[in-house]
C-alpha cells in the first residue's frame, strides 16, 4: 500500500520510525515528494495542501491526521464518497486532559488573581479557606472521544463535571446535558468552561454573551475546540464585567493572531500557539495502521467520520 503524509508534524524522524515500524510493508512518501499523476492508497493529512489540485483515482480514503475534521469535510476537491477517518490517539487525548487539567487547578488557586497581586507587589491573605476540588464545578462543551476522555478525567480528579452533546450521552460520574434546552443547564453556574465542540454553522459562536452570563462570576473559559467557536468581542466585554475571570486559548481564526491583536498584551488571557493536543508518534502511527488493516480487509475503517464507496484491494 502506497502512503502519502502530507503534514507537517509528521515530518520527523521519530514519527517516520514509529510508521515504518507500524507499517513495514507500506510505502511512505511526504508530500510533495512524488511524481505528478502518481497514484497511491491513502492520503494522510490535517488538510490537503493548497497545491494539491487533484486527488488520484487510485485514493482509497484519507486519514485526518487531528481530531477535528471540517476542514476536510468541507474541502471541495475530496469526493463525496470518498471515506474520511480521523486520529484516534491517546497520547493526544491525555494532553488535551493535562491542558484541561491545568486551567481547571488554576481557577481552583484563584491563579490569575494571585499573578496579578505579585506583579502589583501586593500580599493580600485569603480571606476564606482554600475551595476543595468538589465544589468547584468544570462544564465541558462537546463529548466526541477527546471530550468525552476530557470530561471524564476531571471528574475521576474529584471536580464536579457536567457536559453537554448534540444528542444524547451517558457518562458515570458526569450530569451530561444535550440540546438546544440543555446547554444553559450544562454551563449555569460553572466555574470553568472547556469547549472541545467541532466546527459546525451552528456552533459558529456558541462562546458567546449568552453563555458567559450564566457562569460563575470569575469563571475561566478554556478553548480547545475552534477558533470560530468564539464570539471575540463577548470575551472581551465578559472579562471587563467580570463575567469572565481569565480566558485559555489555544486556537484562533487566524494562527497566528495579528501581532497587534488585543488577545497578545490582555492580563487575563492565556494564549498558547495550537498545542493542547499534539499527535504522537506510537498513537499515529497505531491509528494509521488500523485504518489500513481495515481498508485491506474490507471492515469499516475506525475513527470514520464520512463513509463513502469502498475500492476493492
Amino acid at each position: 500500500m502506497r502512503i502519502v503524509v502530507a503534514d507537517p508534524l509528521a515530518y520527523s524522524d521519530s514519527f517516520e520510525r514509529a510508521l515504518r515500524a507500524a507499517l513495514p510493508s507500506a510505502d511512505f512518501v511526504r508530500w510533495p515528494d512524488l511524481a505528478d499523476g502518481a497514484e497511491y492508497d491513502l492520503l494522510v493529512a490535517w488538510h490537503l495542501p493548497k497545491e494539491m489540485i487533484a486527488l488520484p483515482r487510485s485514493l482509497r480514503a484519507i486519514f485526518c491526521f487531528g481530531a477535528g475534521t471540517d476542514q476536510l469535510l468541507d474541502d471541495p476537491r475530496i469526493p463525496a464518497d470518498l471515506p474520511i477517518a480521523r486520529l484516534q490517539d491517546q497520547g493526544q487525548a491525555e494532553q488535551l486532559l493535562d491542558y484541561a487539567m491545568h486551567a481547571v487547578f488554576a481557577r481552583l488557586h484563584d491563579d490569575i488573581v494571585i499573578r496579578a497581586d505579585q506583579h502589583a507587589r501586593l500580599w493580600r491573605q485569603p480571606d476564606r479557606q482554600n475551595r476543595t476540588r468538589g465544589s468547584l464545578r468544570a462544564a465541558v462543551l462537546g463529548l466526541g472521544p477527546l471530550g468525552m476522555h476530557v470530561a471524564q478525567g476531571l471528574s475521576a480528579a474529584g471536580f464536579l463535571v457536567s457536559a453537554w452533546s448534540r444528542s444524547v450521552r451517558r457518562i458515570d460520574g458526569v450530569a451530561c446535558q444535550y440540546g438546544d434546552d440543555g446547554l444553559g443547564a450544562c454551563v449555569d453556574g460553572a466555574d470553568v468552561l472547556v469547549n472541545l465542540l467541532p466546527s459546525r454553522p451552528e456552533t459558529k459562536g456558541i462562546l458567546s454573551d449568552c453563555l458567559f452570563s450564566r457562569l460563575a462570576p470569575g469563571a475561566y473559559v478554556v478553548n480547545l475546540g475552534r477558533g470560530d467557536h468564539l464570539d471575540e468581542e463577548a470575551l472581551r466585554a465578559g472579562l471587563d464585567r467580570g463575567w469572565v475571570g481569565a480566558a485559555w486559548l489555544d486556537v484562533f481564526p487566524v494562527e497566528p493572531p495579528p501581532a497587534e491583536h488585543w488577545f497578545w498584551g490582555h492580563e487575563r488571557v492565556r494564549l498558547t500557539p495550537h498545542r493542547a493536543g499534539l499527535p504522537t508518534p506510537r498513537g499515529a502511527a497505531a491509528s494509521i495502521a488500523a485504518v489500513v488493516a481495515a481498508l485491506e480487509s474490507g471492515r469499516p475503517l475506525p475513527g470514520l467520520v464520512r463513509p463513502g464507496r469502498m475500492i476493492g484491494n
